[in-house]
């Protein structure tokens, strides 16, 4: 497993979730520090089931690929890191009005769609070979949101006039640059 495309592919995956903690920060009014707390675990748990249920779904479709993996793999990168790359645009703060646990499984799910399209190319993306691999991945993933979610909650706090933005900027850059990597090493080896 390449531990690097692992940590790159987690930090990229958290973005648009600490994006959105940003914004619960700076909405956020009594209570906040539980509510940080709350967001951010709900956050890292869909970012860590989501990439097993991608998982699991591509491993079932993997017979159908038989080499076409990288370029699968590169595809969607590209495409999911080009969506981020659009959604840096978007006005965030429309997002959050109040923070229900029913809205914060919502966010949660809404910002884990791209790790649900992540995990099914796990194997070619990052170098995942066995069930292990897998659960480091994933667990991998689930710490860096929640760190970086919580991160966000206090960030969006403390600066009122931070951009969400630029998380999701940096997040699509970095599938963009995961897929190039895995277009490199599907032309070259």
């Amino acid at each position: 497993m390449d531990i690097l495309s692992a940590l790159a592919a987690g930090v990229s995956l958290a973005s648009d979730a600490m994006a959105v903690s940003v914004c619960c920060g700076l909405k956020s009014r009594g209570g906040y520090k539980k509510t940080a707390f709350y967001t951010a675990l709900t956050f890292g748990l869909f970012q860590m089931l989501m990439p097993l249920l991608g998982w699991s779904i591509g491993k079932v479709g993997s017979g159908l690929l038989s080499g076409a993996e990288q370029i699968i793999s590169f595809v969607i990168l590209m495409l999911l890191g080009i969506k981020m790359l659009a959604d840096a645009r978007q006005d965030h703060s429309s997002l959050i009005r109040s923070f229900t646990v029913r809205e914060v499984l919502l966010l949660a799910a809404a910002t884990s769609i791209d790790a649900l399209a992540l995990g099914m190319v796990l194997p070619a993306a990052v170098g995942v070979r066995s069930v292990w691999d897998i659960i480091i991945t994933v667990v991998l993933t689930g710490l860096i949101t929640f760190i970086m979610s919580y991160g966000g909650f206090f960030l969006g706090r403390k600066a009122r006039s931070f951009r969400p933005a630029y998380a999701e900027l940096f997040g699509g850059a970095v599938l963009i640059i995961l897929g190039i990597k895995l277009l490199i090493q599907y032309i070259i080896g």
